[in-house]
Order: C-alpha cells, then structure tokens, then sequence
C-alpha cells in the first residue's frame, strides 16, 4: 500500500502503537559502509504523500482490546453528504455524481445502505472498500498509484480520532454492511496538521468527500510486543594516530574552525584527540548510541558538507549507524572528548568517481564532540 490510502490507515496504526514524542529520522545518504549523519524532522515526504501524516502532532498512546464503555456517537446527515448521488453495487467502485462546488464547516455523513451486525466503536477495526472525492473540483483522488477504489483496514483508535477526527466520525457507529458518504472538511483531515496535499489536487481548505463500504467490524488485535534485539559487537577498524599533516582545530567560537593543510589527504583512517573526556566509554556494540556535535569536511573540495554545530540542538545516533569511518572515531573516547578523524573513501561513501552529486571517492575529515552515551 502506498500513497494516501497508507496516509489514512497505516500511519494511525502507527501513532496507536504509543509513541509519545516528536519524530525524528536520522538520515543516511547509505551506501554498504554507512553513512554521514543529520537529524531531521519530519514531515519530509518519501513520496507526496507516504509519511504526511507524521506531521508533529499531539500523538495519543492507545490501548487496544475491549471497546468503551461508552455507545458510538453518530455523527448526523447533511443536506451536502445527501447531495452526493451513488449507484452500483455494493463492494464495487460505485458510480458517483458529485454536486456543484461545496464545503463544509463539520463532518456530515448519511448511511445510504443499512447493514447489520456491532458497531464500530473505540478499539474495533472497520474493513471497508473506498473511494474520495474533492468536492471543491468534484474530481475523484487516487489513493494509491492508478487507484481510486481500494481496500482498507482502519483501527478505531484515539491516534486516529486525534489525527483525522473526521474520518473518524464516518467510521464510528459503522456496521458490516453500511454503504456511508460523508463530507469532511479540512479542518478534520488534512488542515488539522497543516499538511500540504497540493501535490495530489487537495487544497488547503478542500471539503473532501469519502464513499465507504464497510465489509467488516471487528476487535482491533492486542499488538505481539516486540522482542528487544540482541546487542552484538560491531566490526570496526582501529584508527592510527594522526600525527602529521594534522589540520589547525580552533574551539574558541561557537562553530568551531578546522583549517586543512594544503597537502594530499590522508590514504588510511587517522584519528586525533584534540581533547580528552573524562565521561563514560564508548563502545562498539548495537546496543550504544552517542549524542554528538560534528563538523564534516571534504578534504578534496575543502568546504564544509554538514555540521551540527550550526543547528539548535545535537545529533544522537547508533554508533553502528554511521559510517564506518565515523563510528569507529568514536570508539574508546569517553564522554567529553573532541577529536578530528580522517576517513578514506573505502570507510566512508565508497571509492569511485568525486562528482557533484554524493561524497562518492572523497576523503572525509570529521571534528566531533561527544557529549553523551548510551545503551539501550
């Protein structure tokens, strides 16, 4: 599943799973050795629309198993959702006729067929086939790549109910059976979060309208916990000391300066402690992870590529989540330490030709300051 239906369901299940924090994504531009690290924070779409739904809301911790105490609450008709004329089977992508242009100021929905069976409340799962309209251009939006008609589980969740209020008013109180239209506005999908949705013909403030099938309702499954990993020791090479052609390190700032030699760069991974912690060790397993302030440095093009220091806050990553050149800097220093390292291109993005596109063949030259470690 991609796209918008992924969008609507698979990242709800995702918020219920009980993260509580803001998301971030250590990012690797990966190659087999690794990778240089930044922090972001989403949303920065895969795709125009993957990870939309990752926008820095509120995440809501849910518990699934029995339903609420209370009885669903159903969200009444409106003379825009009875607007919208359906026909055709029920399960298959129906014939649909949109009105002229319309909002709406708060979710409307009409049950067109009456099926049987529980009600879709909190801590249920609602199965049903698909579709949506923009009712500001009446033209229907593809869910996933050539489709508009898909198949898809939604979990009645508070994640859900927090992130999309109105999808969740057109699913609660859902039978198996039901055929539901409903009206929802921007400001209880999409517009809730400010997520851009332009790219798929969705306005900021587009009414959007959903045609649902619901084929069953069901209690949403206890999650199997995860196991935790086995931490293992990683395979890193050992820096030799750096002792000739050193570069000039000056901390005196708040970004520090590193001025390279005019020489050829170093052939082998080199490593210097401009100034050693007093802190915790690190150490080469999967388990650990450091937070850091870093300063990269292409030795061949002489310019700095990415750097912390510069950014409000450090980066905290696995060291086994880098390149192998960086993580293995990082080995053995306690908690403190600054240190400048030279990593060959075989222990960094790979050797090949430098071009203007990747780090690909470059001699890389790190200055990093670590201020923390961890083991999970």
């Amino acid at each position: 599943m991609s796209g918008i239906a992924q969008l609507l369901s698979g990242f709800a299940k995702l918020f219920a799973t009980g993260l509580t924090d803001s998301i971030l994504v250590l990012y690797h531009a990966s190659n087999e050795s690794g990778s240089v690290p930044a922090v972001f924070s989403l949303p920065k779409f895969v795709s125009s629309l993957a990870v939309a739904a990752m926008i820095a809301v509120s995440l809501v911790a849910c518990s699934t198993g029995a339903p609420a105490d209370n009885a669903c609450e159903v969200t009444p008709s409106g003379s825009r959702s009875e607007s919208v004329k359906i026909s055709g089977d029920f399960g298959k992508e129906p014939k649909v006729t949109m009105p002229a242009s319309f909002e709406v100021k708060k979710t409307e929905r009409t049950v067109l067929i009456n099926g049987k069976g529980d009600e879709a409340v909190e801590g249920r799962t609602v199965t049903a086939n698909y579709g949506v309209y923009n009712a500001q251009t009446g033209k229907q939006v593809e869910l996933d790549p050539g489709a508009t008609w898909i198949e898809t589980q939604f979990d009645l969740s508070p994640a859900l109910n927090s992130t999309f209020p109105g999808l969740f008013k057109t699913l609660e109180c859902a039978r198996a059976g039901d055929r539901i239209v409903s009206a929802v506005p921007a400001g209880e999908l999409f517009g809730l979060s400010g997520t851009d949705m332009s790219s798929v013909g969705i306005g900021a403030t587009d009414t959007l309208v959903f045609i649902m099938d619901v084929s069953k309702v069901e209690m949403t499954p206890t999650p199997t916990p995860t196991a935790e990993p086995t931490p293992e020791p990683l395979s890193l090479p050992t820096p030799s000391p750096w002792v000739d052609n050193v570069p000039s390190v000056d901390l005196s700032g708040d970004v520090p300066v590193v001025t390279l030699p005019k020489t050829a760069p170093p052939t082998e991974l080199q490593l210097k402690v401009i100034t050693e912690g007093t802190g915790a060790v690190v150490e080469a397993m999967s388990n650990v992870s450091v937070t850091v302030d870093y300063q990269g440095i292409s030795w061949n093009k002489g310019s700095i590529f990415d750097q912390s220091f510069t950014r409000d806050a450090p980066s905290t990553f696995g060291v086994g989540q880098v390149v192998k050149g960086f993580g293995a800097a990082l080995v053995g220093q306690k908690v403190g330490s600054v240190v400048l390292v030279s990593i060959p291109p075989a222990l960094a993005y790979g050797e090949g030709e430098i071009n203007d596109q990747n780090l690909i063949g470059q001699t890389l030259v790190f200055l990093i300051e670590i201020h923390d470690v961890a083991v999970k």
